[in-house]
C-alpha cells in the first residue's frame, strides 16, 4: 500500500494554505492526482485521473473553469496574490 506524502505550503504573503505532493502529483489508490491552480476562482485544486483514463477536458473542480495550468508548490506562486509558498513543516499522508 503506497501512501502519499502531502505538505503543508503557506503564502509568505497573504497568508493562504494549500496542502499538496511536493512535486505536483501523486499516485494514489484511485490513480493518479494532480495540482493545477485555477486563475478564475484562484484556488489550487487537485484532479484526480483514474488509472488508465487520461480525461479530454480537465476542469476545475470548484469552478468549472477550463483554463488551469498545473501547479508544484517548489516553482508555483499562491493563486491569490502570486507570492512564493513555502512549506511550514507539517505533514499529511493519504492513501
Amino acid at each position: 500500500n503506497n501512501m502519499a506524502s502531502y505538505k503543508e505550503y503557506k503564502c509568505e504573503g497573504c497568508g493562504y494554505t494549500v496542502n499538496a505532493n511536493p512535486k505536483g502529483k501523486d499516485i494514489v489508490m484511485m490513480g493518479e492526482v494532480y495540482n493545477y491552480l485555477c486563475p478564475d476562482c484562484k484556488e489550487i485544486v487537485e484532479v484526480l485521473y483514474p488509472y488508465g483514463e487520461k480525461p479530454e477536458k480537465i476542469v476545475c473542480p470548484e469552478c468549472g473553469s477550463e483554463k488551469l495550468e498545473k501547479w508544484n508548490p517548489k516553482t508555483g506562486k499562491c493563486p491569490k496574490c502570486g507570492v512564493d509558498m513555502k512549506a511550514t513543516g507539517v505533514c499529511l499522508c493519504v492513501d
